[in-house]
């Protein structure tokens, strides 16, 4: 049979189109026509208040370079997965932090299943077909369970396009082809999809090397390929240069033990059945998921059992370099599974060593991004091939597909309602598993009947019926997964009576949050305003996170790293270096520390109105107040030198700031270790904001004007009207010589990476232009 008119097909693909506007607005209606959101786990812990944080930077129209309501001040745009400069981010500004999340979520939804439809169309498949897969991948749950990392959907969406602009060039050698990868490269880095780079990176290769092979200039397409990606790696320069600037200064440098990048890794071969059936260890809801912690992490890669089953039919495609192509593909497939499995495979322990960002990951499933990619691409092949081929046309196959569609679905029900093996009650695990399985029965039943209605008459309905039995698939899946809330459920899970009352002060010194309070709390100071020295980010400063560590055990953290730094608590508040931080304010259940004064607790009985989603909480927490406080500036008599690391920390962990300041080399200020020195002397702040600072001061003798406020390169003091050295002392903090008498100090920030990345993404624009003119040429 031959293939349709062109008419028809532009048809074809436009109603597939409508299609997936339909799935997405119906997958995501309550964010897009109720007002809902979605606030869960890392979404609402470590995304939403960062992109509170800088939405209020650009209405305050500064750059989100340096940010105060977290771990004593950090280098917020140095964290690429907040994407400050990715463009569609305006949203978070536009509909607030927590609805714009829902909004992206949906149209990166459409955007993902639009470029893969786009791709797959270029690929020479027949429209239904080409529904298929792209249906399968903007359904797959990876797209809703990493809701929570929204910078993965975004990542996949624009890889899709990233593609499309391969294939494109490929065929017609057109230099627009190669503008399309270089934006699509560029928003793929700009939105912040780093942890899924070596695999972009590695499904990219195996999709284009067979393709040099069959190619008439395969040496000028490759040099093509790659100047339009750098092309888009110099887009995003103005995120990379920050971050990458950034990373020798971040726990990320010490790097991570074997053990630690293994951590989220398939236990056992049994979770390989995650990718068939999804629910197989339960569903999203952690009363209902059964298996290793957790969720979205070990079984979110589900792209519909028919798109694995009808993957190796690709082989049956008769085109040129098909065989090499279908291989390829395979291969990132199989090796996304085998990564999966993280240490107990070999591969993984090769990528560990040898791949680039690969050992900071710590999550070896992510890998399966390649064989979800991989698969759709193949199962659309697999599909058309189908189409392809001789048909039976036999009327019995029609008593077969009604027989295949009725045992699934009595299958289902025997799954659903009875138990085969065992006697007694159902456990709560047997009964998920029960409900996946009968799901699997449905969908199984569903696609060989329509493989018999193929085989019955050979109509063209087979593709089309596989993309209703794949929408419908991974729909229901879907629908399970989604965690709309009401949007007062933002607010209702951190405006606890204490966070109201410690608005309410304005305070000027630093709050801290007891580590066995809310999680949700680490990153108030950044959703509210307020300055804290918690922190909950993916990206900091190592010196600083050092710091708390030293706090809490006297020792700083292990080389390689064995665990998370990603939560920054202060777990000891009897310790003088809390002072040192200015926390004054501590939201706990109990006292912190002995003497710590009760200011606040909760009326018995009531809950704040604004906090109705986390009443336990509300009821609980109390503001304690540090008595014993130091001023956020201060001038210190007595210096000591410590220039080696260890040292350094051993010298923390025993220090007085009261007494004495670190510095890393001699400085005039003061007297030396040993000698009796004068109290400290109070200095006062007088002006603060994103990245400024003054201070006056009027000590009695010369010393080290210490200001509690974390060290970081772009820091700069200026002393009276002329530039002086901005010190780092007491291992993470920042200080100034001061001479006796009065003196206005001022510290000012600018970050020459940030700057550097401006003119770097502004070359990237007009390499844009260049591709488009200079290749034609």
């Amino acid at each position: 049979m031959g293939m349709p008119p062109p008419h028809a097909e532009r048809r074809a693909t436009l109603l597939v189109c409508l299609v997936l506007l339909a799935l997405t607005l119906g997958l995501h209606h309550e964010v897009i026509f109720s007002g809902a959101v979605y606030h869960m786990d890392d979404a609402a812990d470590g995304y939403y208040p960062s992109h509170v944080a800088i939405a209020r930077a650009y209405s305050q129209g500064e750059l989100p370079s340096w940010e105060r309501g977290a771990a004593a001040g950090w280098p917020m745009v140095a964290d690429p997965y907040y994407g400050p400069f990715y463009p569609p981010n305006v949203l978070y500004g536009v509909l607030g932090a927590a609805r714009g999340l829902g909004v992206l979520a949906a149209l990166h939804t459409l955007l993902c299943g639009l470029g893969m439809l786009w791709l797959l169309r270029r690929r020479g498949l027949p429209a239904a077909s080409a529904g298929f897969g792209a249906v399968s991948l903007a359904l797959s749950s990876f797209l809703v369970c990493r809701i929570r990392h929204i910078i993965f959907p975004e990542g996949l969406a624009w890889m899709t396009f990233a593609l499309c602009g391969v294939e494109g060039w490929l065929q017609t050698r057109r230099p627009r082809e190669l503008v399309l990868i270089g934006v699509s490269v560029g928003l793929t880095l700009l939105c912040g999809a780093l942890p899924l780079l070596p695999f972009f990176g590695i499904v990219g290769a195996l999709y284009v090397m067979p393709r040099l092979r069959t190619g008439a200039r395969p040496v000028v397409d490759a040099l093509a390929i790659t100047g339009a990606a750098l092309v888009g790696l110099l887009l995003s320069a103005v995120q990379l240069a920050p971050t990458l600037m950034h990373l020798p200064l971040s726990p990320r440098a010490l790097g991570t033990s074997y053990a630690f990048a293994s951590s989220y890794a398939w236990p056992s071969l049994s979770y390989l059945g995650t990718l068939f059936v999804p629910d197989l260890f339960g569903g999203e809801d952690r009363e209902h998921w059964f298996g290793l912690f957790n969720h979205w992490e070990m079984a979110g890669y589900y792209v519909g059992l028919w798109a694995l089953l009808l993957a190796p039919l690709a082989f049956l495609r008769q085109r040129r370099g098909i065989v090499l192509e279908t291989i390829a593909l395979l291969l990132a497939a199989m090796m996304g599974v085998v990564l999966a499995f993280g240490d107990q495979a070999p591969l993984h322990g090769f990528f560990y060593r040898h791949l680039p960002l690969y050992a900071a990951l710590r999550c070896p499933t992510r890998a399966l991004v390649m064989t979800m990619l991989a698969t759709t691409v193949l199962s659309a092949e697999g599909l058309a091939a189908l189409g392809e081929r001789a048909r039976t046309r036999a009327a019995g196959w029609y008593v077969g597909a009604a027989a295949f569609a009725v045992l699934g679905v009595v299958l289902a029900v025997l799954l659903e309602k009875t138990r085969l093996l065992h006697h007694g009650p159902p456990t709560p695990s047997e009964l998920v598993q029960r409900s996946a399985f009968a799901h699997f029965a449905v969908v199984l039943g569903a696609g060989l009947a329509t493989l018999c209605l193929w085989l019955a008459d050979g109509t063209r309905l087979v593709a089309p019926l596989f993309v209703l039995v794949a929408g419908v698939d991974l729909y229901t899946i879907d629908r399970g997964y989604v965690q709309a809330r009401p949007l007062d459920y933002v607010e209702g899970t951190q405006r606890l009576q204490a966070v109201d009352w410690l608005i309410r002060q304005k305070p000027t010194e630093r709050f801290a949050l007891d580590p066995r309070g809310p999680f949700r709390l680490h990153n108030l100071g950044m959703t509210y305003g307020l300055e804290g020295v918690t922190a909950y980010s993916s990206v900091q400063i190592f010196r600083y996170v050092n710091f708390l560590q030293i706090i809490a055990t006297g020792r700083g953290l292990p080389t390689p790293l064995d665990g998370d730094p990603a939560a920054s608590d202060l777990k000891r508040f009897d310790s003088p270096l809390v002072d040192l931080l200015n926390v004054r304010w501590v939201l706990a259940e109990r006292p912190p520390a002995p003497g710590w004064i009760e200011r606040f607790r909760p009326r018995a009985g009531s809950t704040a109105p604004a906090a109705k989603w986390e009443p336990s909480w509300d009821r609980r927490i109390s503001v304690w107040e540090n008595p014993h406080v130091l001023p956020r500036a201060f001038v210190v008599h007595e210096v000591q030198v410590v220039t080696e690391e260890l040292a350094a920390q051993r010298a923390l962990a025993t220090l007085d700031p009261r007494r004495r300041v670190l510095v890393e080399h001699p400085v005039s200020a003061g007297s030396q270790a040993g000698i009796t020195p004068a109290p400290f002397e109070a200095a006062r702040v007088t002006e603060t904001s994103r990245d400024r600072t003054v201070v006056e001061s009027n000590a009695k003798a010369p010393g080290v004007l210490v200001v509690s406020q974390a060290f970081y390169p772009g820091w700069s003091a200026i002393v009276d009207g002329h530039d002086a050295e901005l010190l780092r002392v007491d291992y993470a903090l920042s200080g100034v010589v001061v001479a006796a008498g009065p003196h206005r100090v001022e510290l000012r920030y600018a970050s020459w990476p940030l700057r550097l990345g401006l003119v770097g993404t502004l070359l990237g624009l007009l390499g844009l232009l260049g591709l488009g003119l200079a290749v034609r040429r």
